[in-house]
Parts: structure tokens; sequence; C-alpha cells
């Protein structure tokens, strides 16, 4: 009989509950903003009916748009806050390292490398993932603020 396989919890209660909150939202809005775009198409037809129309799938849109600018504030303040008051290192910015590690990888994976990089807390596909997130959400955010107050924005 095995022992059973420790468990590491990597992050706290908190920033599990901000990676699901912002996960959902995010989720949430391109799912209904992408109904709202092909709003011809059977699939799309389909959820607005399962919403109960148009309006309750708008108003679903601008609370998960709600709930996710909200998540990026508090994502920003706490960041703030760790990198000035704790003094934390920012290990989400790129390094060097990481395109190292990235082409270590590319290499094992290839079978031209006889070992998998080993890195740090965050692997390069991490952070390449939670840039790409901060830009989507840096897009969608200003493209729907556009869009939800078109007057402000003419």
């Amino acid at each position: 009989m095995s022992k059973k396989p420790r468990t590491y919890i990597r992050f706290s209660l908190a920033r599990r509950i901000e990676h699901l909150t912002m996960l959902l939202s995010f989720s949430a809005l391109g799912v209904t903003g992408l109904v709202q775009k092909y709003a011809a198409s059977d699939l799309s037809i389909a959820i607005v009916n399962l919403v109960g129309g148009i309006e309750n799938l708008r108003t679903i849109h601008h609370l998960a748009a709600i709930v996710m600018m909200f998540g990026t504030m508090y994502h920003i303040i706490l960041a703030g806050y760790h990198v000035f008051v704790k003094r934390s290192r920012l290990s989400m910015l790129p390094a060097l390292q990481d395109i190292k590690d990235g082409w270590q990888a590319l290499r094992y994976n290839f079978g031209l490398a006889k070992s998998y990089p080993q890195m740090g807390r965050y692997t390069f596909e991490e952070k390449l993932e939670y840039w790409a997130f901060v830009w989507g959400t840096i897009v969608m955010g200003l493209t729907g603020f556009m869009m939800w107050n078109p007057v402000t924005t003419a």
C-alpha cells in the first residue's frame, strides 16, 4: 500500500476565491458577449432562450463586467500592497530565465534535450497565461465600456 501523496496549498483562500471569481466572470463575459455578437446562430438563440431573453442576457453580461472590474481593482490594489508595503518581488514579470526555460522545454518536447527545465514558483507558461489574461481583460474592459457607454466614448 502506497502512502497518500502530499498536497501543498499553493494559494491562500482569498487568492483562490479571486481566481475563481475572475475565471467565472471572464468566462461569462466571453459567452454572453459572443452570443450577442453572433445572435443569429442557433446556439446563440438557444442560450438567449435559456436565460429568458436578450435583456436577461445583457443583464448577466453587465453584472459579469462589474464583477470582473471589481476583481481587477482588487487584484491591482493587492499587488500594489504586496510590492510597496510588503516589499515582495514582482514574480509574475517575465525574465530572461523564462525564455531559457521555454527554449529548453521546447527542445525537450522535440527530444533534443534530456530533461525538462526546473522552474521557480511560476513557470513561463503560467506567466504567459497571466499576461494573456491581463491584456484580454484590458481589451474587454475598454471595448465593453465603449459599447456600454457609446455617447460618452463617441
